[in-house]
């Protein structure tokens, strides 16, 4: 089986205004997100990797850096991917949440996926979110059948990808506990069976 280290990118300017935070907004860690990080890294100084994967936006970057430099084992390159990075959230970037909760598409965001009309606010949808994280998932259980994987993503990518290995219903997943910052949650999988390890651990 595959292992999955998943981890949640560290605490951003945006996520402290409580602001929406997606695919379109590239802002760095503030320091106390680096110092969770750092953390983080030090709680895996003992594990090796056979792969490192992460989000190309800088809030993602720089956690993996931050963890990398605590390994004690020597890691491989990191592979920056695409794939998976946050949900683009079109008009929404950057907003503030609480002067959204008038519009029509605010409450099927946030507890309705299958009926969030992204097309609405020029964002992308759930469904396309999680198309292309699991794309990601399904490349690494046939390159590292057996192997120990780091991927640094973002909240809302994470919380469909783990939650669809889970077995969880796709309209239920907006249900479920987003991971915290600069958290850490493990799972096996080997694409049919998927076992929780570690859920949610902070550094």
């Amino acid at each position: 089986m595959t292992t999955f280290y998943f981890v949640r990118h560290g605490e951003t300017m945006v996520n402290q205004a409580q602001c929406f935070n997606g695919g379109g907004t590239n802002t760095a860690l503030t320091e106390d997100g680096k110092a969770a990080a750092e953390r983080l890294g030090t709680l895996l100084a003992e594990q090796s990797f056979d792969a490192l994967l992460t989000s190309p936006l800088t809030r993602a970057v720089e956690t993996m850096d931050a963890i990398v430099a605590q390994l004690n084992q020597s890691p491989p390159p990191t592979m920056i991917v695409d794939n998976l990075k946050e949900m683009a959230l079109g008009d929404w970037e950057g907003q503030p949440g609480a002067s959204l909760t008038q519009h029509p598409q605010y409450e099927n965001y946030f507890h309705h996926p299958e009926l969030f009309d992204a097309k609405q606010i020029h964002a992308e949808s759930y469904q396309a979110v999680l198309k292309r994280g699991m794309t990601v998932i399904k490349t690494v259980q046939k390159t590292y059948p057996d192997g120990d994987v780091l991927i640094v993503a973002h909240g809302i990518i994470l919380l469909f990808v783990i939650n669809t290995m889970l077995g969880i219903p796709f309209a239920k997943i907006r249900a479920q506990k987003m991971v915290a910052n600069a958290s850490l949650s493990v799972l096996k999988s080997n694409g049919t069976h998927t076992e929780e390890i570690i859920w949610n651990k902070m550094g």
